[in-house]
């Protein structure tokens, strides 16, 4: 069979990392593996995608441009954002509605373009692909696509979460992984600890304003000593705090998928997460849950984990069990039967 030629948005990949980066790179790294795909990446150095202007510059723009160089056979864009002058056929990943749900406020010029433009520039593409059914769903509700025109290619766990040696550190401390923004509601978690003296917080990820309402609340609190904003961590930082942590605590009220706490189920690390339908699809019966925004079913949720309940350990055996079910080589098997069906 002849090679696909698939040109994919790496962009995401560099400079700030964030869920879109790792999705990017992961995905790219498993098709470079593949025989029966010749991989062509959509990206140019020197564009700061994270600022807004240059986002819509590289969306509208840059990108499109790009891909027609390229000459794929079918064209991939990762960031859940699509030009109006994209090469077709085409897909779209659509990790989530975070902007469309109210989940995700900004500035008026935000919402406009992702909320508004995007709601009807999304359409264009040839298919979707989503992360979990649960995102699908919610896909097909508000912006009214067709269900065959939406595949879901989930996500991957590397194997490295999986040969972490879990060493707790004592005094115990939880993590939080995740952009501090306040779809994450990292406020409830640092709220929770008030009813667990014994437990400290350790929040890694990139920091939007929000993280300054997060330190307020715990200086308001009296656990501002326990509670450690350090931003971004590079990979092998973020694996070994994942092998000293007591527990990862998940609050986020909104989520297309949920990577953090399915890598937490890989380490064997307990999971804490809220009570959200994406969450329980992707994480099953393998983690504790707490009604979201509720930081004492939370703080109750932690203090079984401290406790060492005996019951937890065969849900441990599950998570990692369950975990290997997610894998990157599984997410371009799936994505590359999509490229060909449109090719």
């Amino acid at each position: 069979m002849k090679p696909i030629r698939v040109a994919l948005e790496t962009q995401f990949a560099f400079g700030t990392p964030t869920g879109l980066g790792t999705y990017a790179r992961k995905l790219a790294a498993a098709l470079r593996q593949r025989a029966d795909v010749v991989l062509l990446e959509i990206f140019q150095s020197g564009v700061d995608i994270w600022r807004f202007d240059r986002r819509v510059w590289w969306d509208q723009v840059i990108a499109p441009r790009v891909a027609r160089k390229l000459r794929a056979d079918v064209t991939h864009f990762t960031g859940g954002t699509l030009s109006l002058w994209s090469p077709h056929p085409c897909v779209l990943t659509l990790h989530d509605l975070a902007w469309l749900s109210g989940a995700v406020r900004g500035k008026f010029y935000s919402r406009a373009y992702f909320a508004t433009a995007q709601r009807l520039l999304v359409r264009k593409a040839d298919r979707i692909a989503a992360d979990t059914a649960t995102a699908r769903d919610e896909i097909v509700a508000r912006l009214r696509i067709g269900p065959e025109k939406i595949a879901i290619a989930g996500a991957g766990v590397d194997e490295e979460w999986f040969a972490i040696a879990r060493e707790p550190e004592d005094p115990p401390f939880a993590l939080a992984v995740g952009t501090v923004e306040a779809r994450k509601d990292l406020e409830t978690a640092v709220r929770a600890l008030v009813h667990v003296p014994a437990l400290a917080l350790v929040s890694v990820g990139a920091q939007t304003p929000y993280a300054q309402r997060v330190q307020s609340v715990a200086e308001e609190i009296g656990v501002v000593h326990r509670v450690h904003l350090r931003g971004y961590v590079d990979e092998p930082t973020l694996r070994t705090l994942y092998a000293k942590a007591r527990v990862l605590v998940f609050p986020s009220r909104y989520e297309g998928f949920g990577l953090p706490p399915l890598q937490a189920l890989a380490a064997r690390l307990p999971v804490v997460a809220s009570a959200i339908p994406v969450l329980h699809e992707v994480l099953g019966d393998c983690a504790l849950f707490a009604k979201a925004g509720d930081e004492r079913a939370f703080a109750d949720a932690l203090t079984r984990v401290l406790r060492d309940d005996a019951a937890l350990r065969p849900m441990l055996e599950r998570g990692q069990m369950r975990a290997r079910e997610f894998t990157w080589t599984a997410v371009a098997q799936r994505l590359v039967g999509l490229y060909r069906e449109l090719a």
